[in-house]
C-alpha cells in the first residue's frame, strides 16, 4: 500500500484521541486553560454527563480578538517561546493541544475578551471547522461551551460509563483543582444543580470542608516541609488524615506537582502509604490533600499524553521530604498511642488476682481427645454454668440462617468440614474469644466471624429479593464529596435493591431509609465505600457489584474488635458461625480463626509430646 498523508480532520481526530477521553478531560483542560490565564473565578457547568453540553466561565485575562481563531489551531500556545522553555514550564498547559483536540470531535462557542477591548468575540466551531465569528458584548474572560461531544465519532461514546459515572469523573477533576488552588473560587453546576462553591480566600481547610464535611476538614492534620536550595529545593504543603480516619481506596489521594494535579498511584502514592506504615489497616487509605513544590528545571511534565503523570530529577529526594514531613505530621499531631508493655510476671499476678476477684472458677476442662460426640453433649451442660450477664445494649447478632447464592427449594445442609462443636472460654483483648474444641484452643476473631455471618444472611435475603429495609423517622443528612454525592444519586434504583432510600440534600445526600441490619453509626462511612465501588474501582460487572455491596454491608454490620462480648452472646455467635457454609473466613478471605493444637500448647511449655 502506498503511503500518503492522513488528511487534516482525520489527523485531528486521532490527535483528539490521546487528549479528550472522555468529557472530565474536556473540563480538565479547560479548567487548567482558566488557570494559567489567571482566573480568581471559575464556573463549571456540565448536562447529560458531559456529553450534551459543559460550559467553563472563567474571569481570567481573555484572548484578543484577533488572536482567537489562532488559539484553535494545532500546536498554537503562548506560553513557549523556544525549545530551552519545556525544561522550565511554569504553566499547566503548554502544548496547545486542548482546544484543537475538543474542537475536533464537538461543537464549540467560545466568548472571550481582554479588559482593553469594548467589545468581545464569539467564535463558533463544530468538527473542527469555523462556522462563524461575530463581535458581541461579554464581561471580561472566556466562556467555552462544548456541545454534543463525539457527535461525530459515535463509536467513541460506546465506550463512554454511565451518566452518573461521567459525571462523577467531572466532579473529581474540578474538586482537584479546587484543592490546588484554594485562592481561585470554583463553582461546580451539574444539570442546574449547584453541587459545591468555595470562597477563594486561600484557605485550604475551608475548601477540604466545603468538600468533604465538617467533621473531616477539622480533623485533617496540617503539613508544612521545606528542604534544598536551588535545584535541589523542595517544600510540602498540605493536609493529612489521623490514621484513625480513612477511605477504602486512594481517591482521596490528592498529590500536586507544582500545583499539576496527578494520578494517585505509583511511587507518590507509595510514599504517602508508607508514611502511615503500621497505623492503618489493610486496605485503608488516608485522606491527604498534597502539593509539592520543586525547582521548574527539576521536574518534567511531559512525560504523559494527558500531563497526568510527571517525572522528578531528584526523586529519592523529594520522596525522602515527603515521607518524612507526613511522618513528622503524624507523630506530632495525630497522637500515636505507644503501649508500654508490663513486665511478664507482673501481668500474670494482676490477671489472677482479677480472676479470683471477678469469675467464679471455671469446672475443669476433660481430657483431650476425648470423641467429638462426647465433646458435644458436655458442652450444653459447660455453656449452661458460664457466666452469662448481659451488657447493657445486646450485640444485634442476626437469627442463625442457611444462607445460599439462589433462592432454594430447601435450605443446603452444612458442609462435611464444618466447624467442630466449640465451648466458649472467654474473651481476649475485648477482639477474640476463646474456644475449646476436642482439636485443642480456638482464637476466633469476633469481626471476622460476625462479618461471615452477616454476609450469608445478606446472601440468602438478595438471593429471595427480601434485603430488610427500615424508614428512619428523622432522615440523616450525610455529607458526602461531590463526586460520592453525583454517583449514589444517579444509582439511587439500584441501591434501593438493598434498602437504601436516597435524596438530594445541599453537597451530599438524604437517606430516608437503610438497610435493618446497617447501624446508624457506620451509615456515612458505608456510603463513602459504595461510592468507591459504584465509581468502578471495586469491579464493575453485576456480580461484582453484588459482591461489593454484599462486603461493604457485612463489614459495617459487624462487632468491631475491642467491643465487649457477654458469655451468651459469644456462644450465640459461634452457633451462628457453626451454621455458616464457609465459616473458616470473612468475605475479605481472612481467616475468622487460628487453632492452637495440645501438641504446640505442651512445646510451648516445655512438656514432652
Amino acid at each position: 500500500m502506498p503511503i500518503r498523508l492522513l488528511d487534516e480532520t482525520i489527523a485531528a481526530q486521532i490527535a483528539a484521541g490521546e487528549v479528550v477521553e472522555r468529557p472530565a478531560s474536556v473540563v480538565k483542560e479547560l479548567v487548567e486553560n482558566a488557570l494559567d490565564a489567571g482566573a480568581r473565578r471559575i464556573v463549571v457547568e456540565a448536562r447529560g454527563g458531559g456529553l450534551r453540553e459543559i460550559r467553563v466561565q472563567d474571569d481570567g485575562c481573555g484572548i484578543p480578538a484577533d488572536e482567537v481563531e489562532l488559539a484553535f489551531a494545532r500546536h498554537a500556545t503562548s506560553k513557549l517561546q523556544s525549545a530551552e522553555d519545556l525544561w522550565a514550564i511554569r504553566t499547566l498547559g503548554f502544548r496547545g493541544e486542548a482546544l484543537p483536540s475538543i474542537a475536533s470531535v464537538a461543537q464549540v462557542i467560545c466568548v472571550t475578551r481582554v479588559a482593553e477591548a469594548e467589545l468581545g468575540v464569539e467564535l463558533r466551531i463544530a468538527g473542527g471547522e469555523v462556522q462563524s465569528r461575530l463581535p458581541c458584548g461579554c464581561p471580561a474572560g472566556t466562556t467555552v461551551t462544548v456541545r454534543n461531544l463525539f457527535y461525530n465519532t459515535p463509536v467513541r461514546r460506546e465506550y463512554l460509563r454511565s451518566e452518573a459515572t461521567e459525571t462523577g469523573a467531572i466532579s473529581s477533576i474540578v474538586q482537584q483543582y479546587a484543592l490546588a488552588y484554594p485562592e481561585v473560587s470554583f463553582s461546580l453546576v451539574i444539570d442546574g444543580r449547584i453541587m459545591f462553591q468555595t470562597a477563594g480566600d486561600g484557605d485550604l481547610r475551608a475548601v477540604a470542608v466545603e468538600l468533604y464535611g465538617l467533621e473531616v476538614g477539622r480533623a485533617l492534620l496540617p503539613v508544612q516541609a521545606e528542604s534544598g536550595a536551588d535545584e535541589l529545593w523542595v517544600a510540602v504543603n498540605g493536609l493529612i488524615s489521623p490514621p484513625d480516619l480513612t477511605r477504602s481506596s486512594r481517591s482521596y489521594l490528592s498529590l500536586f506537582a507544582n500545583r499539576r494535579a496527578l494520578q494517585p498511584r505509583g511511587a507518590l502514592a507509595a510514599v504517602v502509604e508508607n508514611a502511615y506504615h503500621t497505623m492503618l489497616m489493610k486496605g485503608r487509605f488516608p485522606i491527604a490533600i498534597l502539593d509539592l513544590r520543586v525547582h521548574p528545571s527539576a521536574i518534567d511534565v511531559n512525560v504523559h499524553p494527558t500531563k497526568s503523570e510527571v517525572k522528578f530529577r531528584y526523586a529519592a529526594h523529594v520522596h525522602s521530604v515527603l515521607g518524612r514531613a507526613i511522618r513528622d505530621a503524624l507523630v506530632s499531631g495525630a497522637g500515636i498511642p505507644v503501649w508500654d508493655a508490663p513486665d511478664p510476671a507482673t501481668a500474670q499476678r494482676r490477671f489472677e488476682l482479677r480472676r479470683l476477684g471477678q469469675e467464679p472458677a471455671a469446672p475443669p476442662p476433660p481430657a483431650w481427645g476425648v470423641g467429638a460426640a462426647a465433646w458435644d453433649r458436655d458442652r450444653a451442660r459447660w455453656d449452661a454454668g458460664s457466666p452469662s450477664a448481659q451488657l447493657a445494649t445486646p450485640l444485634p447478632l442476626p437469627p442463625a440462617t442457611a444462607p445460599v447464592e439462589s433462592p432454594p427449594v430447601q435450605p443446603p445442609a452444612p458442609p462435611a468440614s464444618s466447624l467442630p462443636p466449640l465451648r466458649v472460654v472467654g474473651q481476649v483483648g475485648l477482639t477474640y474469644i476463646v474456644a475449646e474444641a476436642p482439636e485443642g484452643m480456638y482464637l476466633i476473631d469476633q469481626h471476622a466471624a460476625h462479618e461471615r455471618i452477616t454476609y450469608e444472611k445478606l446472601m440468602n435475603q438478595y438471593a429471595q429479593r427480601a434485603v430488610e429495609s427500615q424508614q428512619l423517622l428523622l432522615p440523616q443528612a450525610v455529607e458526602l464529596s461531590p463526586e460520592a454525592s453525583a454517583l449514589l444519586l444517579g444509582n439511587a434504583a439500584q441501591l434501593a435493591e438493598w434498602g437504601f432510600a436516597l435524596e438530594p440534600w445541599g453537597t451530599g445526600v438524604l437517606v430516608r431509609a437503610m438497610p435493618a441490619t446497617l447501624p446508624l453509626d457506620e451509615l456515612a462511612q458505608a456510603l463513602h465505600e459504595l461510592a468507591e465501588r459504584l465509581a468502578g474501582r471495586g469491579g464493575s460487572s453485576p456480580l461484582e457489584w453484588r459482591e461489593a455491596m454484599l462486603i461493604t454491608l457485612a463489614c459495617h454490620t459487624s462487632v468491631r474488635a475491642g467491643q465487649p462480648l457477654s458469655h451468651e452472646e459469644m456462644r450465640q455467635l459461634i452457633r451462628q458461625l457453626e451454621q455458616c457454609i464457609s465459616p473458616r473466613t470473612c468475605p475479605h478471605g481472612r481467616p475468622t480463626m487460628i487453632l492452637m493444637t495440645p501438641a504446640q500448647l505442651e512445646r510451648q511449655f516445655g512438656r514432652r509430646v
